[in-house]
C-alpha cells in the first residue's frame, strides 16, 4: 500500500479505523486506550511513514525545545566577526543538535520587555547569556522572574547562577610571571577598551586585574594601553607603547586578533617576533597556529565553553541538575615559537 508524501494523523486515524482523538491519545502516551488498539495504531504510523509535528506538540505540552544564545553584535567595542565568537556559538549549536533542542543566535540588543517575552511567548524555553557584567541588569531580571539560563561568564555575585568562564586575572597574571622568568623585565599590555572596562564587561575587568597584580608581584616595568579591537587602533596602541617604553621586550594582550598588528607594527619600528620582542595573546590553539611566528597563548577554549553552557542549560531544563553548575576554567599557557629565552635570542 502507498500513501502521500504529506501524511496527516487524519490519515492514520483512517487508516486504522480509528478516530483522530484515538490517534492523538496514542501519540500523546495516554494509558486510557486498549492495548490491541494501541498495537494496531503504531504499526498504521511506522508503515505509513507518519511523524507528527514535533514543535506543535511541544508548544501544546509548554515546552518548545527551543533555547538562544543571546549575543549582541552592538556591545560597546566588539567587531561584527571574530573568530573565538564564532567558535562559541558552533560549540552551543552542537551541544543543541546532539539533545535534539532548536538552537537560535539573538543578535540584537534586548530590553527588559524583549526578553521577559520570549519565555512568555514560548520562544524559548532557556537562555545562554554572553557579554556578562559583573553587574548585569539582564541576570537580575531572570532572577526575579525565575527563568531558567546560564552564563557564558559571570558575575560578581553568583549565588545560585549557572555559569562557565575562563580564570581571565589568573590566565594574564600567567603570562606575565612567564615572562619574567624568561628574563623579561620591560613588557607592555594590550588590554580591552577602556568603556568596556569602565561598564564592567567581566573579562576587561579580570584582565586588568590581573594586569594589575602581576605589575605589583614582579619587578618589572610595564605600559599598557586599552585598544578597540579594530585593527588600526591595535595598530597605533602597539606603537604607543613602543614611544612609552622603547626598552620593552615583550607584549602581552587579551585580543584575539591581534597578534598580526602587534607583530606589523613591530616591523614598522624595525623590531621582529620573537627575536627582539616576545608576544603572548589570549586566544585560540588555531588562530595561534596560523601566525608567524606561531603564538605562546593563554588558551582561549571558546568551542568547549559554548558547548559546555548549552549542555549546562539543557541539563536544568530537562531536571538533570538539581545545584547550579560553576566552571571557572583554569588558564592553561600554551608554549609556541613567539616566547624564547632572552638568553636563547640570536644576536
Amino acid at each position: 500500500m502507498t500513501y502521500p508524501n504529506e501524511i496527516t494523523i487524519a490519515d492514520v486515524a483512517k487508516a486504522a479505523g480509528v478516530s483522530v482523538s484515538t490517534v492523538s491519545r496514542i501519540l500523546n502516551n495516554k494509558l486510557d486506550v486498549a492495548s490491541a488498539t494501541r498495537e494496531r495504531v503504531q504499526r498504521i504510523i511506522e508503515e505509513m511513514g507518519y511523524s507528527p509535528h514535533a514543535q506543535a506538540q511541544r508548544l501544546r505540552a509548554g515546552k518548545t525545545r527551543s533555547i538562544a544564545l543571546l549575543f549582541s553584535l552592538k556591545h560597546p567595542g566588539n567587531r561584527p566577526y571574530n573568530p573565538l565568537e564564532m567558535d562559541f556559538i558552533i560549540g552551543g549549536a552542537a551541544a543543541a543538535c546532539e539533545q535534539e533542542f532548536f538552537f537560535s543566535l539573538l543578535t540584537n540588543p534586548v530590553s527588559r520587555h524583549s526578553l521577559v517575552d520570549l519565555y512568555r511567548s514560548a520562544q524559548i524555553d532557556g537562555l545562554v547569556l554572553m557579554q556578562v557584567h559583573t553587574q548585569d541588569w539582564r541576570v537580575d531580571l531572570l532572577r526575579e522572574y525565575d527563568y531558567p539560563f546560564v552564563m557564558i561568564g559571570h558575575c560578581n555575585e553568583n549565588t545560585g547562577l549557572s555559569f562557565i568562564d575562563l580564570d581571565f586575572a589568573v590566565g594574564v597574571e600567567m603570562a606575565i610571571e612567564y615572562l619574567v622568568e624568561q628574563g623579561h623585565h620591560n613588557i607592555g599590555f594590550l588590554g580591552h577598551p577602556e568603556v568596556m572596562r569602565l561598564n564592567g564587561y567581566g573579562p576587561a575587568v579580570r584582565s586588568w586585574e590581573g594586569y594589575q597584580r602581576a605589575v605589583h608581584n614582579h619587578n618589572i616595568v610595564s605600559t599598557y594601553q586599552e585598544a578597540s579591537f579594530v585593527g588600526q587602533n591595535l595598530f597605533n596602541s602597539t606603537l604607543t607603547m613602543l614611544d612609552d617604553l622603547p626598552q620593552m621586550t615583550a607584549i602581552v594582550t587579551v585580543h584575539a586578533n591581534a597578534a598580526l598588528n602587534i607583530i606589523r607594527a613591530l616591523n614598522e619600528r624595525g623590531l621582529r617576533v620573537p627575536e627582539d620582542c616576545s608576544v603572548i595573546a589570549l586566544t585560540s590553539q588555531q588562530i595561534a597556529e596560523l601566525s608567524t611566528p606561531a603564538l605562546t597563548t593563554i588558551d582561549f577554549p571558546s568551542y568547549d565553553m559554548g558547548y559546555q553552557a548549552v549542555a549546562m542549560l539543557i541539563r536544568k531544563l530537562q531536571g538533570e541538575s538539581g545545584e547550579p553548575e560553576q566552571i571557572l576554567i583554569p588558564p592553561r599557557l600554551e608554549l609556541r615559537d613567539s616566547t624564547p629565552p632572552i638568553s636563547a635570542r640570536s644576536e
